[in-house]
C-alpha cells in the first residue's frame, strides 16, 4: 500500500492509520467480499472525538456522487466533487476513524466489525460512490438489524480466515491503555473535503 504510514511504532508513539491500514490491506485480500477494493485509493484518517460513547465512531466519505459522477447538479445548480491526490494517487474514499471514541466504544471484535462495516459502504464498482440498496434507506437495506447481522457474519469468517490475526490486536485496547503502552497515538488527518460550485 503507498501511503504514508506503515504501522510501524517509534518514539513517537502508535501509528493508528498505518496500522489500520495493514489491517484494511489484509481484510481486502482475505474476505472476497471486499476484494473489489484497492486499498491504495482509500485514505484512513483520524478526526478528534471526545469520549462519549453514544457519538459516530466511524464514516466512510465517498469523494464522487452517485455512479461515480464527479459532479451533479440539484435545483439548477451544479456541484463537483473535490479531487484528493496522494502521491499521484487519485483518493476515491475517505474512512475516519473518530478517537478516542472508536477505541473506547466496544470490545474487539465491535471494533473489527466497524471496519468492515465501513468497507461494506463501498461501492462494489469501487468508483468512489457507495454502495447503494433500492429503498428509502439507500446506505444500509430495508433492515439494519439485517445489515448489522451480515457485518457480524463477515467479521467472524474474516477472524477464522486471516493468518494474521496480531493486525487486529491494537483493537483490544481502549485509548488510554494505547497511549498508556505506547506513549502516544498518531496518524493522518484531512479536513472533510467539499462539494463546491462548479463555475
Amino acid at each position: 500500500m503507498q501511503q504514508k504510514n506503515t504501522g510501524k511504532h517509534n518514539e513517537q508513539g502508535f501509528d493508528f492509520t498505518g496500522s489500520m491500514y495493514l489491517l484494511v490491506d489484509d481484510i481486502v485480500k482475505i474476505h472476497p467480499f471486499f476484494n473489489h477494493i484497492i486499498p491504495d485509493n482509500i485514505l484512513v484518517a483520524i478526526s478528534p472525538s471526545n469520549s462519549n460513547k453514544s457519538g459516530v465512531v466511524a464514516k466512510l466519505r465517498p469523494m464522487l456522487f452517485e455512479g461515480g459522477m464527479r459532479t451533479k447538479t440539484v435545483r439548477g445548480i451544479e456541484y463537483e466533487s473535490p479531487e484528493v491526490i496522494i502521491k499521484g494517487i487519485n483518493i476515491l474514499y475517505i474512512v475516519y476513524f473518530h478517537l478516542p471514541r472508536y477505541l473506547d466504544h466496544g470490545n474487539h471484535k465491535i471494533k473489527l466489525s466497524t471496519v468492515l462495516h465501513e468497507l461494506h459502504h463501498i461501492s462494489p464498482l469501487f468508483n468512489g460512490d457507495i454502495r447503494r440498496y433500492s429503498g428509502k434507506n439507500y446506505a444500509h437495506g430495508n433492515s439494519r438489524k439485517g445489515f448489522d447481522d451480515l457485518i457480524n457474519i463477515y467479521t467472524k469468517e474474516y477472524m477464522g480466515l486471516t493468518t494474521r490475526p496480531e493486525l487486529s490486536d491494537f483493537l483490544k485496547y481502549k485509548y488510554s491503555e494505547l497511549r498508556r503502552k505506547y506513549g502516544a497515538i498518531y496518524g493522518d488527518m484531512i479536513r472533510i473535503p467539499r462539494s463546491t460550485h462548479k463555475k
